[in-house]
């Protein structure tokens, strides 16, 4: 536990008209902007590539994480999974337990 405060702020009318899963995934996608730095160190002992993070309790070691994809529909339609992010992006897509149904695109 580290003794600083990080904040999330949610808009209160999208809060109010979502469901309880939307609302656990929305602050779940929050909570995902937080990240302490790291760095790609060679472990020779086990042969392979580590993350060594700064310590937690320090404020200058944690930065915002930015999303794995930002990318406009159209572009995609005209030219397909074109970056390593946005193939990652959608084999996660496919394998969601969840879709939204018409009641949820309603509701935008």
């Amino acid at each position: 536990m580290t003794d600083y405060i990080r904040f999330v702020f949610i808009n209160k009318d999208a809060w109010r008209v979502f469901t309880p899963d939307q609302r656990q995934a929305l602050v779940d996608h929050e909570l995902c902007h937080f990240k302490r730095k790291s760095e790609r160190i060679w472990n020779e002992e086990k042969k392979a590539w580590e993350d060594k993070y700064e310590p937690a309790n320090v404020s200058d070691s944690w930065q915002i994480r930015e999303h794995d994809v930002e990318e406009f529909s159209e572009i995609i339609q005209r030219h397909g999974l074109w970056e390593t992010g946005i193939e990652k992006f959608a084999v996660a897509v496919r394998e969601a337990d969840y879709q939204m149904d018409l009641e949820d695109y309603e509701r935008e």
